[in-house]
């Protein structure tokens, strides 16, 4: 995959928001990834009611990136002021490998069943980033040596789960089921970088970081289902989940004209509740109604906790936030189905906290960089229409959608409030 990226960016002064410069780039991006994967399962049938089972997969995934930047720097007049060439390459390998035992056991012909999973997974990723820079006068000129950063980026992330599922079949159309879910996560990565200036390499402990997290997750649920009448059926629900996380960042910061050792950690512990509410009404055969509620969480993933730096030039780079924090939202959807072919569906959300990228800036060392934060409220209205048509052989469906966001939060020390309004159509 190639990308050609074009960037204009305005460094502001903090206080007076006035303009300090101006800033123009162009990268010619290269991207090259290729997935190798292997499954192998079996089933052990043991009776006619129990069986036993077990799977193991994994993948190979090699990739590589390239770019070029040419960079220009203008003053607040829009003077040029200098250039930048920058060129850098990463090479990466995501390697996988998961196992899975498996038990069901069917008692009766009602549907009453136990079934259970132990789940291994297991990530071993390596990064490493080269990335030179070569400064110029507007005219071409050279300005000072180049410099060359390279990075060494491993991470291993160690997933163990084990989960049971009860399925109680009562009387008059009614069901009974609940589980519980034991997890546990740890996450290793240990970002060396050095750098190469006039010919000599030392360590950057600026950007170097060893990041340790791990997570454990408890949880239990059951759910009710019955049917109230001919017309009417219901399900309730309720999943209790019990979270601790514990992250520890090693490093070094420079203070006092000399670089000393730094070890920040934070602990997490917190119990949440999230009830689902699901009601369906059959009208007529025409007509069938369905409203549901519901209560979700959205974890961060471990890429987005890891500290990392991942650069595109000397002024744009990725990295990573290790205080991001779960987000929470309350979810209500309407639907009305119309002779089985013609849905329309009304829904509202409401989070908080919400992950979401964001674009920060150093305008001392005019840098520009990218990282998810939790950074506000939002509230989402829509309605969606979908439509299902089969004529003989033949079948077509359409789909639209169309829903506002509502954003209110604090963006780089800085109040926001906005909306936007999105229209989706395929068919």
């Amino acid at each position: 995959r190639k990308q050609t990226l074009s960037i204009q960016r305005k460094f502001l002064e903090p206080n007076t928001k006035d303009v300090r410069f101006h800033f123009n780039q162009t990268s010619q991006m290269r991207n090259w990834n290729s997935g190798n994967s292997l499954k192998l399962g079996a089933d052990l049938y043991a009776s006619k009611k129990t069986t036993f089972g077990a799977v193991v997969n994994g993948f190979y995934n090699p990739g590589k990136f390239g770019n070029t930047s040419d960079i220009s720097i203008a003053d607040a007049g829009n003077t040029p002021q200098a250039k930048t060439f920058a060129n850098s390459l990463s090479r990466s390998l995501w390697q996988n490998f998961s196992a899975n035992g498996n038990f069901r056991h069917v008692f009766d012909s009602t549907g009453k069943e136990l079934t259970a999973d132990i789940d291994y997974i297991h990530y071993n990723a390596s990064n490493t980033q080269n990335l030179s820079n070569y400064y110029f006068s507007p005219s071409g000129v050279p300005t000072r040596k180049a410099d060359t950063l390279y990075g060494n980026l491993p991470q291993l992330i160690n997933i163990y789960s084990a989960k049971a599922d009860y399925v109680h079949p009562l009387k008059k159309g009614a069901k009974l089921e609940a589980g519980v879910k034991v997890a546990y996560v740890k996450s290793d990565a240990n970002a060396v970088y050095d750098s190469l200036n006039n010919n000599v390499l030392s360590r950057d402990f600026g950007r170097s970081n060893h990041f340790i997290y791990d997570e454990q997750i408890n949880a239990a649920y059951a759910s009710y289902s019955r049917p109230i009448s001919k017309k009417l059926s219901a399900q309730l629900g309720l999943r209790v989940e019990n979270t601790t996380a514990h992250g520890n960042s090693i490093g070094k910061v420079f203070r006092n004209n000399a670089w000393v050792n730094f070890d920040t950690t934070f602990r997490l512990n917190y119990t949440q509740l999230f009830p689902t509410v699901y009601l369906q009404y059959a009208a007529s055969e025409k007509h069938s109604w369905v409203i549901n509620y519901g209560r979700r969480i959205r974890r961060p993933d471990y890429e987005s906790l890891n500290p990392f730096v991942e650069f595109l030039d000397r002024y744009t780079f990725e990295q990573g936030n290790p205080n991001l924090r779960p987000q929470f939202s309350h979810n209500v959807e309407l639907s009305h189905t119309f002779k089985g072919f013609l849905t329309t569906t009304l829904n509202y959300t409401n989070t908080n906290n919400i992950i979401q990228q964001v674009l920060e800036q150093n305008t001392d060392q005019q840098e520009t960089f990218v990282k998810q934060a939790n950074i506000a409220s939002q509230r989402q209205y829509g309605v969606a229409v979908s439509a299902f048509k089969q004529i003989k052989s033949f079948g077509g469906n359409i789909y639209v959608n169309v829903y506002n966001n509502q954003f209110k939060g604090l963006v780089n020390n800085t109040n926001v409030k906005l909306g936007a309004t999105t229209a989706v159509f395929s068919a």
